[in-house]
């Protein structure tokens, strides 16, 4: 899927959506977006490293 402002970097599901919703926060990626808070969880060492490593 196509990041937009209001989509999850990793699988494009609806933040606003999600924050309504649930009682989770998404979570920031500083300069890029934000990872919905399931993706955040299920993110490989690799993944990890790719957001939120320089």
């Amino acid at each position: 899927m196509v990041a937009t402002g209001d989509a999850c970097l990793r699988c494009g599901a609806s933040l606003s959506l999600i924050e309504r919703l649930s009682l989770e926060n998404t979570v920031e990626v500083p300069g890029r977006g934000s990872l919905c808070p399931n993706c955040y969880r299920e993110l490989s060492p690799d993944e990890y490293s790719f957001y939120f490593k320089s």
